[in-house]
């Protein structure tokens, strides 16, 4: 299965949860591919990687996925690198080549895998129509907000104009608190507007935890580095939930 991580906001637990899902599922034994879609090398950072050769060179048909993979001490990855911030440009072809660019590039290898978890860059650009066109599934992350409300109604809308409505999986709260009560007030509508979308939430809520942020300033997966904090029990939760 192909799993993209999406939100058009940024900060949003985009880069987390995918990190999340990848060095989960790996360490229960499932074979995972890392895919940083993101030109601020987030996710290539947070795993250890090195933002030389992956993502920009599929893409442009300088490399095939099998040639850049790296084998990092969380899994394997796709890196990513600044050179993707010009992807609009220099995927090359006519329509139908270069959305479907991603999806070509991951075909020959995505056997291999159990899964394959992609993170979005958090804009609308030619890499998230990419994502979206090779995913199975789009998990959108998000914190209780009203900004997160807007951002949620712009992926939707991207979502639905390129066709891909039943590939939602559902939306995660992420950095969760229900003990204030704008917090609670602010779920409740996100989750009624959700409803309204017939766009699914899932049941696991991830909490807020200094122990993410460590993590990845020590370039660890969350399940090594804090296996007992609540980011970590939440994540493990979210992984039964969809099955990975």
């Amino acid at each position: 299965m192909i799993i993209a991580v999406s939100n058009q906001k940024g900060g949003q637990g985009k880069t987390t949860t995918a990190q999340a899902l990848a060095t989960g599922a790996t360490m229960k034994g499932r074979k995972v591919l890392a895919v940083d879609l993101d030109p601020q090398s987030n996710l290539t950072f947070s795993m250890d990687g090195a933002a030389d050769q992956g993502v920009c060179e599929i893409l442009t048909g300088k490399a095939t996925a099998e040639q850049v993979i790296q084998t990092t001490p969380q899994g394997d990855l796709l890196a990513a690198n600044k050179d993707l911030a010009t992807a609009d440009f220099d995927i090359i072809g006519n329509r139908e080549t270069r959305l479907f660019a991603l999806a070509r590039a991951l075909n020959p290898i995505k056997d291999r895998y159990d899964h394959i978890i992609i993170d979005c860059p958090p804009a609308l650009n030619i890499l998230l129509i990419n994502a979206l066109m090779a995913a199975d599934k789009v998990i959108i992350p998000l914190t209780a907000d009203m900004y997160s409300l807007q951002g949620l109604y712009q992926l939707v809308q991207t979502i639905r104009d390129v066709q891909q409505d039943n590939k939602i999986g559902g939306v995660l709260f992420v950095k969760h608190n229900r003990r204030t009560i704008l917090s609670r007030d602010l779920t409740d509508v996100i989750e009624d507007k959700c409803a309204e979308l017939k766009i699914p939430v899932y049941k696991t809520t991830i909490r807020e935890g200094i122990a993410v942020r460590e993590a990845q300033t020590c370039r660890q997966s969350l399940f090594e580095y804090a296996p007992r904090s609540n980011p970590t029990k939440d994540y493990t939760q979210l992984l039964e939930e969809i099955g990975l």
